[in-house]
C-alpha cells in the first residue's frame, strides 16, 4: 500500500480506538500518545497539497479526509495533554467518533494498512 494511505489509515484507526491507544501507550511509555496522535495527524501525515498525497486518494476519499481535518482542527485546542484525560474529553469523544464513522464509510475499519514491500 501507498505510504500515504497506510498512516492515514492507521492514524485514523487508533484516533477511533481508545483501547489501541492505550495499547500503544503501554508500548511506548515515554512517547506522549496523546501529542503523537495530534502530531501524527497535522504534522506528519495530512498533506493535502502535496501531488503524492493526493495520488494515493480517490476524490471522494479526499473530500472526506478534508472534512474530517476540519472537524478535528475546530477540536484539537481543547484537548488535554494527558492520554487518559484526552480519552475522557469530550471533544476526544466526537472526534474518534467521526473517525470510526469516516473508516466505516471508506469501508477502511479493520484493513491492515501495511507499506508495499
Amino acid at each position: 500500500m501507498n505510504p500515504h494511505r497506510a498512516n492515514i489509515i492507521n492514524t485514523l484507526q487508533l484516533i477511533a480506538s481508545a483501547e489501541a491507544a492505550l495499547e500503544y501507550q503501554a508500548q511506548l511509555p515515554s512517547v506522549s500518545v496523546s501529542s503523537e496522535l495530534v502530531n501524527q495527524w497535522f504534522d506528519d501525515f495530512y498533506h493535502p497539497s502535496s501531488p503524492q498525497f493526493k495520488a494515493a486518494f480517490s476524490d471522494v476519499e479526499l473530500a472526506e479526509l478534508g472534512r474530517f481535518h476540519r472537524f478535528f482542527d475546530e477540536r484539537v485546542d481543547a484537548l488535554p495533554g494527558e492520554l487518559t484525560l484526552m480519552l475522557a474529553s469530550p471533544e476526544w469523544d466526537q472526534v474518534s467518533a467521526e473517525a470510526a464513522a469516516m473508516l466505516d464509510r471508506l469501508r477502511w475499519t479493520g484493513l491492515v494498512a501495511r507499506y508495499d514491500d
